[in-house]
């Protein structure tokens, strides 16, 4: 029965229940339970499951982030290391979730999710990373989606502490920081962000 579930899926990087029971029906969950004792499947979290003979990459983690609590998308410190805005510090995958605000450990690494609602939920890519689909906030809004959860950031000293990088910030879209301004309607965030111009341009 293993290989026939194998063959299955052997080339899914992540199989859900609900896949497994409509391709077999007639398996027993007590199957999955012994695979996953044997180190064949490992059960990642919240009825989902990966083969381990398949390499953990940084691409999987942010897919396995996508899948076990959507809607969500890679966001916020994540996002912003990947464009590296930041330094590469970032110790759990944080996303953007419509849903309420969640945080999972993972056997793939800790997850954290943080809500916004419907209306901001807006603003992210689907990337290929490590051939994978991923969706992950554009840098523009993976900083306001920043700025917006971080009502601390009082002053410039505050992007500094974090250490983020000014040369590649000076890259970004300010006509698109424009628009998204404008869909959150949120004076806070809009001082924020004129706070980080600030920061970038001293």
């Amino acid at each position: 029965m293993y290989i026939e579930f194998k063959n299955q899926f052997d080339k899914r990087p992540l199989i859900s229940l609900i896949e497994i029971q409509k391709s077999f029906p007639k398996l027993d969950k007590r199957r999955l339970t012994e695979w996953n004792k044997k180190g064949y499947i490992e059960n990642i979290k919240r009825g989902f499951y990966r083969f381990t003979d398949q390499p953990i990459h940084q691409g999987l983690i942010y897919f396995v982030a996508n899948k076990i609590y959507a809607p969500s998308y890679v966001s916020l410190e994540s996002a912003l290391a990947f464009y590296e805005i930041i330094p590469e510090a970032v110790f759990s995958v944080t996303s953007i979730s419509s849903l309420n605000t969640m945080k999972l450990k993972a056997s793939v690494g800790n997850l954290t999710y943080n809500h916004l609602k419907e209306n901001l939920f807006f603003g992210y890519e689907l990337k290929e990373l490590n051939g994978l689909t991923i969706a992950m906030a554009s840098a523009e809004k993976a900083i306001l989606d920043y700025l917006y959860l971080h009502s601390e950031i009082k002053t410039t000293v505050d992007f500094e502490a974090v250490r983020w990088n000014k040369e590649i910030l000076k890259m970004l879209d300010l006509q698109l920081f424009s628009d998204y301004l404008q869909l959150f309607n949120s004076k806070s965030v809009t001082k924020r962000f004129q706070l980080l111009l600030k920061y970038i341009h001293d």
